[in-house]
């Protein structure tokens, strides 16, 4: 989802990094890299959407980052348990450290975690420089409960004579851990076989992420792999006879969602795209054709894209179902332009690109190009009233930032004044903020609502 141009434009111009990583401590050896001072207020002030005030919240610094990396930055956040969650540096290792978004106070901080060698550090080409990869982090929930993973792509056993095995290494920390030096409840090696650092396309990054059904790893190589975790026992699952249809892209409680040859989507055996056809779209059930084209998923929703019999090149219909039925929730006439879907915490709005959706009214906003708007409005985040932030143009040669009432407006983008920056995540009394560090690195800000 971040990858090599998104740390490219979020450190451009900053202070600090060589585009090397810190170097993870093997055996005896020392990570190099200082550790992160503590969280405190509120020091740079930011220009920040009239929603959350700019002097009231925490910051925290991770300056030890390199200038560019190829990685998601080292920063989640758990919306139902309100944690704020970063990858730091100590001497022993990578540390993972958790904090509540609300107040700043740590809920906990992990003992000095070790990752598999790294792909750069194991020789492997592509991984120098620019393209970098860095322990990252992700929170999943599951079976009611939230967790938070910090995780890394490496090679496990390799030496001159020997390969290793390539895995991405899971450390599974429950989101109500409290104290210091915590332990991973469990660490989960994820064999993996990728093709080549992360890159700027979203379907080709290495991701950990959940998308509403629990944690899953995505990767592409040389066969494109999707497996889901089970956080409680370790257990891998992966695609298998599914993917023989298509590309796996989320496991639901009916089975693999699996993108076909054609871009359509299906759970084999359980629903296909055509059973829940949306008002308005050409396609019919029974014919094979490309349509209902599968786009993202996030929070158990499906974002489709369909033809109209008006217009048989572009997709100007979109639409959103189940993830686990395959049920159509709504739908609406606009063309998606895909960044990254983002939902509000409490999952009553729903966006990808220029789309966005309020569920519980069943209504969407359209925020593409039109007659009166030279470019769109890319969501970034939305909170739980339905304000969603997002950047013009998706920050492609534009800095604009703008914001839009889903909830109750009229659906119109509210330009920001020059400067403003949109929250990375929208939680319930904060805005999470990720801008260049005044020392380098990242800056992690945790703002409060007015």
């Amino acid at each position: 989802m971040a990858g090599a141009v998104l740390a490219g434009a979020l450190f451009a111009g900053c202070g600090g990094g060589d585009g090397k990583a810190p170097v993870p401590a093997q055996g005896d050896a020392k990570a190099s890299g200082k550790p992160a001072p503590p969280a405190q207020g509120v020091t740079v002030q930011l220009t920040t959407p009239p929603a959350y005030a700019a002097d009231q919240g925490w910051q925290q610094s991770l300056t030890w980052m390199p200038q560019k990396y190829s990685s998601k930055p080292p920063v989640a956040v758990g919306t139902r348990t309100d944690l704020v969650a970063y990858v730091t540096v100590s001497e022993d290792g990578y540390v993972t450290q958790a904090r509540q978004a609300s107040t700043g106070r740590t809920l906990f901080t992990g003992k000095p975690w070790q990752p598999p060698t790294s792909m750069a550090e194991a020789g492997k080409y592509g991984y120098e420089g620019n393209s970098v990869e860095l322990p990252s982090i992700s929170t999943a929930f599951q079976d009611g409960r939230e967790y938070v993973v910090t995780w890394a792509h490496g090679i496990l056993g390799g030496d001159a004579l020997n390969k290793g095995k390539e895995v991405v290494r899971l450390a599974v920390y429950p989101a109500d851990a409290s104290g210091d030096a915590v332990a991973p409840e469990r660490e989960i090696d994820v064999p993996v076989e990728t093709r080549g650092p992360n890159n700027s396309n979203d379907e080709e990054n290495l991701r950990v992420e959940d998308y509403g059904t629990g944690l899953q790893v995505h990767w592409s190589g040389p066969i494109n792999g999707a497996v889901s975790v089970d956080l409680t026992t370790g257990t891998i699952d992966a695609c298998g006879d599914s993917c023989t249809k298509g590309r796996g892209e989320v496991k639901t409680g009916k089975g693999w969602l699996v993108q076909d040859m054609y871009g359509s989507f299906l759970v084999p055996g359980a629903w296909t795209a055509f059973d829940a056809i949306p008002p308005g779209a050409s396609a019919k059930k029974g014919e094979v054709s490309m349509d209902g084209l599968y786009r993202s998923t996030t929070r158990g929703h499906v974002f489709s894209s369909w033809h109209t019999p008006a217009d048989k090149i572009l997709s100007p219909l979109t639409a959103v179902h189940d993830a686990t039925t395959g049920l159509l929730e709504t739908s609406m006439p606009c063309e998606l332009k895909h960044s990254a879907p983002v939902a509000s915490p409490n999952g009553r709005f729903v966006a990808d690109g220029t789309v966005a959706f309020d569920l519980q009214r069943r209504q969407g906003t359209c925020l593409g190009e039109n007659e009166q708007r030279k470019q769109g409005v890319f969501v970034k985040a939305v909170t739980d009233a339905g304000t969603a932030y997002g950047t013009v143009g998706n920050g492609l040669g534009d800095t604009s930032t703008a914001e839009v009432d889903l909830a109750s407006g009229t659906g119109t983008p509210k330009l920001l004044p020059p400067g403003t920056v949109v929250p990375a995540w929208a939680m319930k009394d904060t805005g999470v903020f990720l801008t260049p560090g005044p020392a380098g690195g990242l800056l992690v800000s945790a703002l409060k609502h007015k």
